[in-house]
């Protein structure tokens, strides 16, 4: 079991549409363009996205945001997706910041494989 957490300052995401299409996969670049709360939206995708890298140990450089979603389930709660795997992710904002905790099962070795 692992558990990352990530919390970021959302103005830095203010104006950032080359850094949605980037970190965005497709599944959640349609929602964020029909979104009102673009800024929310990206930042606490980021947020959960970095600590699920945290979480899996590494990753960064080598796993693209834009292969991991961050998507809702029929009762509106989030998960994370990645290579066709689900995985438990939480995802809060509080005035201008977002944080975000991922959660990942498998055990350690599991991980590495």
């Amino acid at each position: 079991m692992s558990i990352g957490i990530d919390i970021v300052y959302m103005p830095r995401f203010e104006h950032k549409e080359t850094l949605a299409k980037r970190i965005l996969s497709p599944a959640e670049f349609a929602i964020y363009e029909k979104r009102s709360d673009k800024v929310k939206f990206i930042a606490g995708r980021f947020a959960a996205k970095e600590a699920f890298l945290k979480a899996v140990r590494g990753g960064f450089g080598q796993i693209a945001f834009s292969h991991i979603s961050i998507l809702y389930d029929n009762l509106g709660v989030p998960y994370l997706e990645y290579e066709q795997k689900r995985y438990d992710v939480s995802i809060s904002h509080d005035g201008e910041y977002a944080v975000a905790i991922a959660y990942v099962s498998a055990s350690r070795e599991d991980m590495e494989k």
